[in-house]
């Protein structure tokens, strides 16, 4: 639905406000003339002419300010025949004819007499006709005040001045009312904007407008809307980071810790001299180059997921076959997979598929995957490797039916540091590896996604054809 603009609606409800303003003097005027002549009128006027004083039992017409005027009525019946006369008649007349009738009124100015008519029906239900007769000298047909009386100026005064009264009554009620409606469609919505403001102001980014306006008030609104929901979606990443950070905190210091005090407690017992057979000394020794690797490889992937996840860092890339890059990855992993045991499956097409992507780093991905599924899927379980082309994009897949991932890591899987040991039967490794698998896969355009219907769980490779990086 197209909305007014402000100014649009202003102009109507100006007009509005115009239209019911002259529709109000347009009553009072007429309410004013009426006042003017039953108030100011001269009463006698009304007790001459014949319309007024008519009465269907003409016997009982009011004649007596027609005679002060030296003036008489007559009655006509339906042949013009005088029938009734009352009043000092001038002409005693029996009868009229119709031109005569009608000359009584077609005189010019300066006519000797002043004449009135009026026709009415006789009780006996007789058409007739009252005809008022009042020499020259007593009135004319035109009025003029010489003078205006007190009185008359009084009961003039008041009149005016209840028609201001009720002009100005009228006025501020129609002021008043437009001034409401207009508060409602502009006042208020800048009201509730106002009250966004401070609320955004306050950090309540849940925040939301929800009025009708007009449109250019409805465009700030959508505007105020989009920008409430910008900053609560940026609310919730920063708190999110901020909880990643956390994690990453106290993930790196509690794998950083442990071989650390394990590397501390042997060398510190070989340093006193506690271990004198030589065969422990020796497990000692290993031990301490275990952790050290541990620690190594901890802090390689830091490294690693800190690049990774650094805007400025460009992935270099170049042009090869895919499909010979897996199966050069599976032959690696074949004999792990055979002493777990493992029954592992490798579906990768025969036909070359090119794309463009960084060896090293998607060995790293891949890698990480294939490890993952050797160090939580207990022996007998199937793992497939498969590699699928379609017309707009490559997946590689690495699918297994071993126990699963819980629901509580399900959001969280691919955030630094979170292992499936949590839910899963075996010691972990340094909880960066699905990080960092993900990482890679966004530096090359692609997604890495975590499928957990069908009781299996699929770690998908997704790459665009037509979005894979370019070469550097």
């Amino acid at each position: 639905m197209k909305k007014n603009k402000i100014f649009t609606s202003l102009i109507k409800k100006y007009m509005l406000f115009s239209i019911t303003l002259g529709i109000f003097v347009c009553l009072i005027f007429p309410f004013f003339d009426s006042q003017v002549q039953s108030r100011l009128a001269d009463p006698t006027v009304s007790k001459i002419k014949a319309n007024e004083i008519v009465r269907m039992d003409y016997t009982q017409i009011p004649v007596e300010v027609i005679e002060s005027f030296g003036g008489w009525i007559e009655i006509l019946d339906e042949n013009l025949q005088v029938v009734f006369t009352r009043g000092a008649s001038s002409d005693h007349r029996t009868s009229y004819t119709q031109d005569e009738l009608i000359s009584l009124f077609n005189e010019p100015k300066g006519a000797t007499e002043y004449v009135s008519m009026a026709p009415f029906q006789t009780t006996e239900g007789k058409s007739y006709r009252c005809l008022v007769h009042i020499p020259q000298g007593y009135i004319t047909k035109e009025f003029l005040f010489h003078k205006t009386p007190a009185a008359l100026e009084q009961t003039f005064f008041e009149l005016v001045l209840l028609i201001i009264i009720l002009f100005l009554v009228f006025y501020s009620l129609n002021v008043y009312l437009y001034s409401r409606w207009t508060a409602l469609k502009i006042t208020n919505p800048l009201e509730a904007i106002a009250s966004g403001m401070q609320n955004m102001a306050n950090g309540r980014f849940r925040t939301r407008l929800a009025f009708k306006a007009d449109y250019e008030l409805a465009q700030i609104q959508d505007s105020f809307n989009n920008m409430a929901e910008q900053l609560e979606q940026s609310e919730t990443e920063k708190r999110m980071l901020e909880e990643s950070k956390q994690r990453l905190l106290v993930g790196v210091s509690h794998d950083l810790k442990t071989p650390i005090t394990t590397i501390q407690g042997y060398a510190k017992a070989l340093q006193l001299g506690i271990v004198d057979d030589e065969g422990k000394r020796q497990d000692y020794l290993d031990y301490i180059l275990n952790k050290s690797n541990l620690l190594t490889s901890l802090i390689d992937d830091i490294f690693e997921l800190s690049k990774l996840d650094s805007p400025d860092y460009v992935l270099e890339t170049e042009l090869a076959d895919i499909a010979e890059f897996v199966r050069e990855i599976a032959a690696q992993f074949y004999n792990q997979f055979e002493e777990k045991p493992l029954l592992i499956q490798v579906q990768i097409p025969s036909n070359e598929i090119r794309i463009r992507f960084n060896a090293k780093m998607l060995y790293r991905a891949l890698s990480n995957l294939l490890i993952n599924t050797l160090k939580y899927c207990p022996a007998g379980s199937e793992v497939l490797l498969q590699l699928l082309e379609t017309e707009s994009h490559i997946q590689l897949n690495v699918i297994d039916n071993g126990p699963g991932i819980p629901d509580n890591l399900y959001k969280i899987i691919f955030d630094p540091f979170t292992r499936g040991d949590q839910a899963r039967t075996c010691d972990g490794g340094t909880g960066l590896g699905l990080a960092i698998a993900k990482h890679v896969m966004e530096k090359h355009n692609g997604e890495l996604q975590l499928d957990t219907s069908n009781g299996q769980t699929a770690f998908r490779m997704i790459f665009q054809k037509n979005n894979t990086p370019s070469t550097f």
